[in-house]
């Protein structure tokens, strides 16, 4: 179809090259300049959608080629402003052509250096295909993030999934919520590194199954603290910092390791704070089994206020709601807590 397509767009791209004053070439069309007045806004609209949608998928996962495609949009919008108003030989005319040759080799230059980066097709353009908000930002995790986490995952099999699953459930609230493209990818990249403080806690306390000693749980509450310190060396994960190191922060203060409070949390970490324990209390951990999604609901219903920042509870109810979920009844905010510490190794979280 597109073969047969092309074709005949080949052909009649001839006949006209070879005669162009022939049939109606030579004589204007009936409203010939109204038509190409609305055919000019119309593409130079969609040329405003197009710059805007890559320009923030740009400021989701940095990939060089979504920004060359923004920067394409809008240097296209400037050619045609360009051949509708400069005058024929002038050189507001020429900027036409020149506005086309910059966009495209622009847009080439990036392909080809993204290419050299990632040595395959696929991997160049696997940003472009993606669709999400999560999926554009994971597609440029760093070479040096995956293995990072991976590191901490392997030293229990039961979290391994957690940190991308815990990305991808803050992202989706901090879309709800309405957070801007580059506050996303500060939930998502923190929330992916929001446990590497625990490559330096011993296995044996990770797997534990029964209850901490005070002196096992002070350790184990100094992993954001760790966290921080390994991901602050660099410096492209400045805007992470504030998840790793404040996700067990508490609404009421009783958090650590800083004992912050309300909206002395960084808002990224509060976001990522209830994404965390959503998927620790509905996954399977050595001590203790999943939670149902109805359980795990009306916990986090249970610390709106007192330990979750009540606006982002709210968006998360929205979500389950969306989804069918609802809260447990009957089962009081005490109850809740006690099985919560008794299930749970950190505080009322995983």
């Amino acid at each position: 179809m597109f073969i047969a397509a092309g074709g005949v767009l080949l052909v009649a791209t001839a006949v006209i090259a070879s005669s162009p004053s022939a049939g109606v070439g030579g004589h204007a069309l009936a409203h010939e300049d109204r038509t190409l007045d609305v055919i000019a806004l119309a593409a130079a609209a969609t040329l405003v959608v197009i710059a805007a949608t890559y320009l923030r998928r740009w400021r989701l996962s940095r990939d060089h080629v979504q920004y060359a495609i923004a920067i394409t949009a809008a240097l296209s919008i400037s050619a045609i402003v360009s051949m509708k108003y400069g005058r024929m030989w002038r050189l507001s005319w020429w900027d036409y052509h020149a506005f086309l040759l910059v966009a495209f080799g622009i847009t080439v230059g990036a392909i080809v250096r993204e290419y050299r980066m990632h040595a395959t097709a696929t991997e160049t353009l696997r940003p472009i295909t993606a669709r999400g908000s999560f999926e554009q930002i994971s597609t440029r995790y760093t070479e040096s993030l995956r293995p990072l986490v991976a590191a901490v995952e392997v030293k229990d099999e039961y979290t391994h999934g957690h940190s991308v699953r815990v990305a991808e459930f803050a992202t989706r609230l901090g879309e709800r919520l309405g957070l801007d493209a580059d506050t996303l990818r500060a939930v998502a990249e923190g929330a992916y590194l929001h446990d590497i403080g625990k490559i330096g806690i011993p296995d044996a306390i990770l797997t534990k199954e029964g209850p901490l000693t005070d002196d096992e749980r002070r350790l184990i509450e100094q992993h954001p603290i760790a966290g921080h310190d390994i991901a602050r060396r660099a410096a492209s994960l400045a805007h992470a910092l504030p998840v790793i190191r404040s996700h067990h922060e508490r609404w009421d203060g009783r958090g650590y390791p800083d004992g912050l409070r309300e909206g002395d949390i960084p808002l990224i970490a509060r976001v990522a704070a209830v994404a965390d324990v959503w998927d620790a209390l509905t996954s399977d951990r050595s001590y203790r089994a999943a939670w149902t999604e109805a359980q795990a609901f009306a916990h986090l219903l249970a610390g709106r206020g007192s330990h979750f920042d009540p606006r982002v509870v709210d968006a998360l109810e929205a979500m389950l709601i969306e989804r069918g979920v609802r809260p447990l009844a009957h089962v009081g905010e005490s109850v809740l807590v006690r099985d919560a510490r008794e299930l749970c190794h950190h505080d009322v979280l995983h």
